[in-house]
């Protein structure tokens, strides 16, 4: 007997999305780029939710030069079969970012912490 996957709805509520925009604007643009060159520098165990947290940080760079555009929501790039695997990859990264050492570690938590509230629907999954 198959199972089919478990899907998990992700937040649409502009608030989480909001609270990912507000944690991009306290990292500076070294700090950006470096999490974009590490999203396309990793083994793509999670394509989806690289792709997409390299989307925010260009999001907000490109921001910071003038240049708007919509945030798009984590359904843009996560397939509904990497739901479950994207919210444990950016539980692992946030708690990676936590034990780092020095301010730059620590600037990324609160981003990762907006980002789980995103993927898990800030707590009202249906």
């Amino acid at each position: 007997m198959q199972v089919a996957p478990l899907s998990m709805r992700f937040s649409s509520d502009e608030s989480d999305l909001r609270a990912v925009e507000v944690a991009l604007t306290e990292l500076d643009d070294s700090e950006l780029c470096a999490l974009i060159d590490s999203t396309n520098n990793v083994t793509q165990l999670v394509p989806g939710l690289f792709t997409w947290i390299g989307h925010a940080c260009d999001w907000e760079l490109r921001r910071r030069a003038g240049v708007t555009f919509p945030l798009l929501s984590p359904l843009a790039t996560i397939p509904p079969e990497e739901d479950a695997v994207s919210i444990t990859a950016a539980m692992t990264l946030r708690e990676r970012f936590d034990q780092g050492d020095g301010e730059t570690a620590g600037a990324a938590v609160p981003l990762f912490d907006a980002i789980l509230r995103v993927l898990t629907g800030g707590g009202r999954r249906h």
